[in-house]
């Protein structure tokens, strides 16, 4: 997230097959963009909304990147 900018699906994750779990990452990342959203239509700062979009999608993120991570070194990558 960047001022007025957020990215989802797989902008926003890196995809890995071995994980498969970046379909559904995308689908919790347009709902919870859409309910920070919201709440900027209802009065929140768009990029207060943005950050609370970040605060909540980044840990899930990270967490998409370290099992691929970890799948891949199963496989000897």
């Amino acid at each position: 997230m960047k001022g007025r900018i957020a990215i989802v699906g797989d902008a926003a994750h890196l995809p890995t097959p071995l994980t498969a779990s970046v379909f559904y990452a995308s689908l919790q990342d347009a709902s919870t963009l859409a309910e920070c959203v919201a709440k900027g239509i209802q009065g929140t700062e768009v990029s207060e909304a943005l950050l609370e979009y970040e605060s909540l999608r980044l840990k899930n993120a990270r967490q998409i990147v370290q099992s691929g991570q970890s799948f891949s070194q199963s496989f000897g990558r």
